[in-house]
């Protein structure tokens, strides 16, 4: 069991969300960074949809009264009993033992991962908090957690190097997306401006959706509504003020807004990561391209989850300009 000693900001367990009930009404939620929350957990050797804690800017202060294995995720400073621990580093925690987790220095959202995961009623098939639907309530100081049962013996110790580590700090994003299914109800020009101009995320963001201020976006004769019809995260909505909305992962499941495109899976994240002030500038996509991009980021999330198991070797390639990481099957253990 841990013990939430001092809960300074928006913190709530997540996994990979509820699916296959939309129809109902009930939004996917689940981690809105999923590509640090499944390497947190791959870190201390957990499947990458097992339950964790996110918390929004600032982490928690958690005492152990058990034995295990964490990890935290995100550009931020540890502390566990006072010495100073890195991230993306998982580390074993005694009985007694207190971890302070500081303020993220770039990205909103970071994650703690136990070996184990942590031990949660589901709902609807998934622990995941969202507190407007009543599943699950946000934590807070003094709430006491059960972690799943885990062997912790080679789990400690594993390490992302920093050339695998996304990098948040950025001003301004190129997010890519995939054009429709409204496109009726926007001018050329409209799209033309979508496309070709910058947007900024505003503070009236949250895990719903992220309100991008900017360029008007011209329409058609159409006008903003449609008839109502479903909604799924990475939507770009366009109200009557033209400005667009980007659904995020506790979205509701239907809207009346006319959609210009929808974000690609593999680049929600980077979003979602994104704070106010940030710039962000659309590329159109087609859709066979979308799913090659999340087939990519799948192998490489796969290729990392084995290089932080000891199954891969990691090492540095260079193609034209630009450094990156390769992977390796290590032969004969």
């Amino acid at each position: 069991m841990i013990e939430l000693l001092n809960v300074p900001s928006l913190l709530t367990i997540q996994d990979s969300g509820r699916s296959g009930h939309r129809k109902l009404g009930v939004p996917i939620s689940g981690f809105i960074d999923d590509y640090s929350a499944r390497i947190a957990n791959y870190l201390v050797g957990n499947p990458g949809n097992t339950p964790l804690l996110e918390f929004l800017l600032a982490g928690p202060t958690v005492r152990f009264n058990v034995s295990t294995v964490f990890a935290v995720a995100g550009d931020v400073d540890g502390r566990l009993n006072g010495v100073p621990i890195e991230p993306w580093t998982s580390y074993w925690a005694k009985r007694g033992d207190v971890l302070e987790v500081g303020t993220l220095r770039n990205g909103l959202y970071g994650y703690i991962a136990f070996a184990g995961g942590i031990k949660c009623e589901r709902l609807l098939g998934s622990c995941s908090v969202y507190p407007k639907a009543k599943l699950g309530r946000p934590l807070e100081a003094g709430d006491r957690l059960s972690l799943g049962y885990a062997i912790l013996t080679g789990r400690e110790g594993r390490y992302l190097p920093p050339e695998l580590r996304l990098d948040y700090s950025s001003k301004e994003l190129e997010i890519r997306v995939v054009l429709g299914p409204n496109l009726e109800h926007f001018s050329e020009a409209g799209v033309r401006t979508f496309l070709s101009e910058a947007y900024t995320v505003t503070p009236e963001s949250d895990r719903m959706g992220y309100r991008l201020d900017g360029p008007v976006i011209g329409r058609s004769q159409k006008g903003a509504d449609i008839v109502t019809e479903p909604l799924t995260p990475g939507a770009v909505q366009v109200p009557a003020n033209g400005k667009p909305i980007v659904m995020m992962k506790d979205a509701q499941t239907t809207g009346g807004y006319a959609k210009i495109a929808t974000v690609v899976s593999a680049d929600l994240h980077l979003l979602a990561q994104s704070r106010p002030g940030t710039k962000v500038r659309f590329r159109a996509v087609g859709v066979e391209e979308a799913q090659e991009i999340l087939r990519r980021r799948e192998k490489t999330l796969k290729a990392i989850e084995e290089f932080l198991a000891g199954e891969m070797r990691a090492y540095r390639i260079k193609i034209g300009k630009e450094e990156g990481m390769a992977f390796t099957k290590v032969e004969n253990g």
